[in-house]
């Protein structure tokens, strides 16, 4: 029994008869190869043996194959070859990468955390007549080199450099590690701080300073911080004091 209408199964009718059929769409196939000679004429000009390429999968098979253009890249082919699949290199790359980047953070947090409670003495003779103020002598970033190396026994490599602020810091026992942070992170380089562009590695690592190491120099008593670049791109404070001797 229907309950359709005549007009009704018209509609229905209209509805079967214009419904949009689909239609299926193939897709080439590629593969990769290995071009095993210079092409520098044809549908491939300007590719050079050692190169990998993604090509149609018949102009490989009727073409490229059998003529001894190219051969399939395949682990075996790269052997023989004598290549590496630039899609494995890229990926180990990627993966050291991720690795070294680990690693300087975590080298970065072990400083941290060494230099969290400890404030670096540096003690020197002051003017009779100006108590506050070093003389003879100063406090540079060699100097915290030096204290660092000799003390806490913390050799920075050449590439790490040190930057002091030229400021005391009023109360910089009690700061919090996030404010510390942010008190570093936004230090503003001053006019006289500038890489010792004219060393080499060897000459900096000899002479114990950094390539980028700041050129300040300071002369008064107080509390000052240091920020500490390290590789990776990381940053640890250094909270130092120049005390009377």
């Amino acid at each position: 029994m229907s309950f359709l209408g005549s007009t009704t199964r018209q509609l229905v009718k209209q509805h079967r008869t214009f419904t949009p059929c689909v239609i299926q769409q193939r897709y080439k196939h590629s593969v990769r190869v290995i071009i095993t000679r210079d092409l520098p004429e044809g549908q491939m000009r300007n590719v050079y043996a050692g190169e990998v390429h993604n090509v149609a999968a018949g102009y490989a098979r009727n073409y490229l194959i059998p003529k001894k253009m190219a051969v399939y890249a395949t682990p075996v082919n790269f052997d023989r070859c004598g290549l590496v699949d630039p899609l494995i290199a890229e990926k180990e790359g990627r993966q050291l990468a991720e690795e070294n980047i680990g690693e300087d953070l975590k080298a970065a947090d072990r400083l941290k955390k060494y230099l969290k409670n400890k404030m670096v003495r540096m003690v020197r003779n002051v003017d009779l007549n100006t108590p506050t103020m070093c003389h003879p002598g100063h406090v540079s970033a060699k100097h915290l080199r030096q204290k660092l190396s000799k003390q806490l026994k913390i050799d920075l490599e050449p590439h790490e450099s040190i930057q002091i602020m030229n400021e005391p810091v009023v109360g910089l026992e009690e700061m919090e590690e996030k404010e510390l942070m942010d008190l570093i992170l936004n230090m503003e380089v001053g006019e006289d701080d500038g890489p010792n562009s004219n060393m080499t590695v060897e000459e900096a690592a000899k002479e114990g300073v950094g390539l980028n190491d700041c050129n300040t120099q300071l002369k008064y008593l107080g509390e000052y911080v240091a920020k500490i670049n390290l590789a990776g791109g990381y940053a640890v404070p250094l909270k130092f004091r120049i005390e009377r001797r």
